[in-house]
């Protein structure tokens, strides 16, 4: 198991529960909003497609960041668990092998589907 892939399991783990409804729906808005730009960037070829998902982990970088400057401390924070959420689908998309971006988009689904 790779690390994007532990981490997603992590938030999913973290935000489950009766409790974690507002997680949930952030994770689940964020990646939703996040998808048509993801997918846009995905179908470019080689250095360009690099290019494009780059620009959104680091979009998705500072939001995780600023999340932690207002205060997340956990995987279950709705505005880190989503920014998060959206950084290791993206880091994946990069650096990951076929089999392993598979099984990313599969959580990532989970995630939206359960929002």
């Amino acid at each position: 198991m790779g690390f994007n892939e532990e981490e997603l399991l992590k938030i999913r783990k973290a935000t489950s529960g009766p409790f974690k409804k507002k997680a949930r729906k952030a994770i689940a808005q964020t990646l939703l909003a996040m998808r048509p730009r993801i997918e846009a960037a995905k179908k470019l070829d080689g250095d360009e497609r690099k290019e494009a998902l780059k620009i959104l982990v680091n979009e998705a970088t500072d939001a995780r960041h600023l999340a932690l400057q207002l205060g997340a401390n956990s995987h279950g924070h709705p505005q880190w668990a989503a920014a998060a959420a959206c950084e290791s689908w993206l880091h994946e998309l990069i650096l990951g092998t076929p089999d392993s971006i598979v099984k990313i988009e599969q959580i990532i689904s989970h995630l939206v589907d359960r929002g």
